[in-house]
């Protein structure tokens, strides 16, 4: 990630749940000796969870997780749940949904 703007100082950091963060990473305020080693040590951990989270994304595309995940959570296909006791009128329900829009396996696009 060459650009990340992140601060330890200032702005939201003063609001209670973002210090609490702050200080759980360690990296709150000022570095007492170094001036934006703070800031540096957020934008790595920052950075480290944004790669954690892209290499888990190819993983599941590669193990074909993701597909399976978004066929199984389809909207367009009908509730295999219970349903709730307040149910509130779904004007698409039982509507074909635009072309773009309509999720399909990877064995019928062969």
């Amino acid at each position: 990630m060459p650009c990340i703007e992140v601060g330890t100082i200032g702005g939201g950091t003063v609001l209670e749940p973002q210090a609490a963060m702050l200080d759980l990473l360690g990296v709150r305020g000022a570095h007492p000796t170094s001036p934006g080693n703070n800031a540096r040590q957020l934008a790595r951990i920052v950075a480290a969870g944004v790669l954690a989270g892209e290499l888990s994304l190819c993983a599941a595309l590669a193990a074909g997780h993701l597909v399976k995940a978004h066929m199984s959570h389809n909207r367009s296909a009908a509730p295999s749940a219970a349903p709730s006791r307040v149910q509130s009128p779904n004007p698409t329900q039982g509507k074909p949904l635009p072309q773009g829009l309509a999720m399909t396996g990877m064995s019928s696009k062969r």
